[in-house]
């Protein structure tokens, strides 16, 4: 099992900034761009923008990682023996809701017969909010995000948060970041009928705002995340700065 700064290292390492720019409002694609675009570059490449949609895990905070690591934790405490190792690990995890994760892994060797889904996700969040405890608020988002942000509630756009996870680790995070007040919207595993790839988060989202699909735009980092968004008819921006 990994160490907390091992972990946190090899990530480091395989982590390299670039920059793409926005060409086209159109895109039969979603664009990937390696850095936080400014608000300017989106008005002039998507006119008529109004509402802008953020996932969290990736995409506004950089904590895929310390799911993998809460996830390492239980099957280290649980001596559960995965059939895949810890980078496969990563990235099945990626953008996907807990109940979903449930449903592949209970089936492992030594996972715990008497967890139901309930009981997993309460160990899952347990372990995660332990680790974020010890995690500096600044050292998982990018400034350029929240100087986006910023931005937007300057200039009145409808800001949104559509996430997978569940509430009380969203509330944590945006807590610890200082972010909580830049989304006049929040949609959380808690409050969904459907998860990603079901573009019914997005949707919802879009209907509170009262938002049309041409005027939102939508940041995803996760092929998950990515099908919610483009089947929800929104423009889409693939974010790999993290």
């Amino acid at each position: 099992m990994y160490s907390l700064l091992n972990f946190l290292a090899n990530e480091a390492r395989q982590n390299t900034m670039h920059q793409v720019k926005i060409t086209t409002m159109t895109q039969v694609h979603p664009l990937t761009m390696y850095s936080v675009p400014e608000l300017k570059t989106l008005k002039g490449s998507f006119p008529g923008l109004k509402t802008l949609l953020f996932d969290m895990d990736g995409t506004l905070f950089d904590t895929e990682k310390y799911h993998t690591l809460a996830l390492q934790k239980i099957g280290h405490d649980q001596k559960i023996v995965p059939p895949i190792g810890p980078k496969e690990l990563h990235e099945l995890m990626m953008g996907k809701a807990d109940h979903l994760l449930f449903e592949i892994i209970k089936d492992w060797e030594g996972f715990p017969e008497h967890w139901d889904v309930n009981a997993f996700v309460k160990e899952k969040n347990d372990q995660l909010l332990k680790i974020l405890s010890q995690v500096e608020g600044s050292s998982f988002f990018s400034v350029n995000l929240r100087q986006l942000l910023l931005a937007a509630r300057q200039e009145h756009y409808q800001v949104g948060l559509v996430t997978s996870s569940e509430k009380v680790i969203t509330n944590q995070l945006l807590k610890l970041a200082g972010f909580s007040n830049f989304f006049s919207y929040i949609l959380t595993r808690d409050d969904s009928l459907k998860v990603k790839p079901d573009p019914w988060p997005y949707l919802e989202a879009m209907k509170y705002f009262a938002a049309s699909p041409e005027t939102t735009l939508i940041f995803e980092d996760s092929l998950i995340g990515i099908e919610a968004a483009r089947s929800a008819g929104a423009h889409v921006i693939k974010a790999a700065w993290y």
